[in-house]
């Protein structure tokens, strides 16, 4: 299964999502119930529709109905049998009428649990004689994996219909409901491999907010909450429990980490190019690593003095419940399954990504998640919850958006990491480009009131840049004010130097790294 996919290629299919066609908004349905052929060579083969020669053989069809009742789209597709892959029509006139009937099989006798409805369409083949396709609706299975009566099971991903290892299959069961993983016991043993203190004090919360006797085990509340469950040789923990208090998760599921990624400028290098400036891991329960990722976080992001009305007010980067809030979420929803698979947490200077394994859930969409709450690991969610950290189940993602647009921000933005939804990525994205009146608030605080509000939009850009990456040269200037003459980004700086705001650092007469620092007296403040 394809893992991810080029630069320009993200780009294509981003841009298919942002600006879709009429045709690319039709659904499954109104093209099944078309009889417009000429519609249907039009759309071309995607995720929605299958061509397929009324000569090929059952198990072929049983592919399909496994894939479009798979996903990733809950909308399910439809198969025009009579098609050849080119869209030349062929038919299915030549057919006698055992094999017409065992072409409206479609396959299921190779896949049972498929669901699908089929009908007659009359066309004109390519010899120009009268002839019909047959149209084959199937429909997205929500509850159970769709899976060949051998055992394999495929998805539909663009025009393609791709095999899924046994890790996607397990995870679609996971998604669709028919496993839960996180209640699936671990290896890891109860009590030698547990924080035991943490455990006690977790369950006597719930005795205390519950109202329960205090001869109500720990175990018997553990279970109740679907945690793991008592047998004869004792407790057996469950993947959820090893994720909320094992000493070594990681030991079980060497994946369940946070690694925190900031980059310099506002895309990702490599090569003579890295730009990585800091590179933590954050290991532990999913509670150490939401405390401690989210302290390193909160400590790296910057707050800005904003000057309106004749004065300055400070506002953070980014409203402080709203990154918490996807840094909870991809914790809470991100996919166990895939054992070796991380969370990402990327900070440029315009944007902060936060990218999760495992796609959406069924239904759930980018044009959904505000309104659509289908969690993945709904025991970890509600234990979650008891530790204070999931504040407004069901109303997370909208309360993000909120935020943010009430910060006077861009709405925050989910996406498929890639074409096969395999991860999530979620961005809150910064005013960098518009921050003119803006100073960064230890520069505020460096620099004073006065001087602070002398300085001109380019003049802060220059200063507010100096504060987050220490020095600046006339290239690195030109890049983030207003003009494209060296001449004046050079004045610029020089300006700042003879008011005392900056110090210049050279060692001969055409220095290739010549620079600006912010001068020493400021920097003694």
């Amino acid at each position: 299964m394809r893992k991810g996919f080029g630069l320009g290629e993200q780009l294509n299919f981003f841009s298919k999502l942002d600006n879709p066609t009429l045709e690319q908004l039709l659904t499954p349905d109104q093209i099944y119930e078309s009889n417009d052929v000429g519609l249907l060579l039009k759309l071309g083969e995607d995720h929605r529709l299958d061509y397929k020669s009324a000569r090929r053989q059952p198990k072929d069809f049983a592919k399909e109905l496994s894939a479009f009742g798979n996903g990733p789209s809950h909308f399910g597709g439809v198969i025009a049998a009579g098609v050849e892959n080119d869209g030349t029509i062929t038919g299915c006139k030549f057919l006698d009428e055992s094999g017409l009937q065992r072409l409206e099989a479609f396959g299921s006798t190779h896949c049972s649990s498929g669901r699908f409805e089929s009908r007659r369409v009359p066309c004109k083949n390519s010899k120009g004689e009268d002839d019909f396709l047959i149209f084959c609706r199937v429909f997205y299975v929500p509850d159970r994996l769709v899976a060949l009566n051998d055992g394999t099971a495929f998805h539909r991903v663009s025009h393609e219909t791709k095999k899924l290892d046994d890790d996607a299959k397990n995870e679609l069961r996971v998604a669709k409901g028919e496993r839960s993983f996180e209640q699936e016991v671990s290896r890891l043993k109860y009590p030698d491999d547990f924080h035991v203190d943490r455990v006690r004090s977790f369950c006597a919360s719930i005795r205390k907010e519950s109202g329960l006797r205090a001869d109500i085990s720990d175990e018997q509340i553990l279970e109740n909450k679907m945690l793991g469950h008592r047998t004869d040789s004792g407790f057996a923990a469950s993947n959820a429990m090893v994720l909320l208090f094992a000493k070594q998760p990681q030991r079980d599921m060497p994946g369940a980490y946070i690694r925190v990624l900031r980059f310099e400028g506002t895309e990702q290098k490599s090569g003579k190019n890295f730009n990585v400036i800091q590179d933590r891991t954050f290991e532990g329960t999913v509670v150490d690593q939401i405390h401690n990722c989210a302290a390193f976080i909160g400590a790296n992001l910057r707050e800005f003095t904003h000057f309106e009305n004749g004065h300055f007010e400070s506002r953070p980067e980014y409203p402080d419940d709203a990154w918490y809030e996807l840094l909870v979420n991809a914790v809470a929803h991100r996919s166990y399954q895939y054992r070796n698979a991380n969370i990402f947490v990327r900070v440029f200077d315009d944007r902060i990504e936060f990218d999760s394994p495992g796609g959406f859930m069924p239904q759930v969409t980018p044009a959904t998640i505000f309104t659509m709450h289908r969690p993945r690991n709904r025991q970890l969610m509600f234990a979650l919850k008891e530790f204070g950290e999931v504040k407004c189940m069901n109303e997370g993602t909208k309360r993000v958006r909120d935020e943010m647009v009430e910060a006077h921000l861009p709405e925050p933005v989910f996406r498929p990491t890639t074409e096969d939804n395999t991860g999530v990525l979620a961005i809150l994205s910064n005013d960098i480009a518009n921050r003119q009146n803006s100073l960064d608030s230890e520069a505020y605080r460096i620099l004073g009131e006065a001087l602070s509000m002398s300085l001109s939009p380019d003049e802060r850009k220059i200063v507010n840049y100096v504060i987050e990456h220490k020095t600046i040269n006339v290239s690195e200037a030109l890049r983030i004010m207003s003009t494209n003459i060296w001449h004046t980004a050079k004045g610029a700086l020089n300006r700042l130097e003879r008011r005392g705001i900056l110090d210049f650092y050279s060692t001969k007469e055409r220095d290739p790294r010549a620079h600006y620092r912010l001068a020493r007296q400021s920097r003694n403040v």
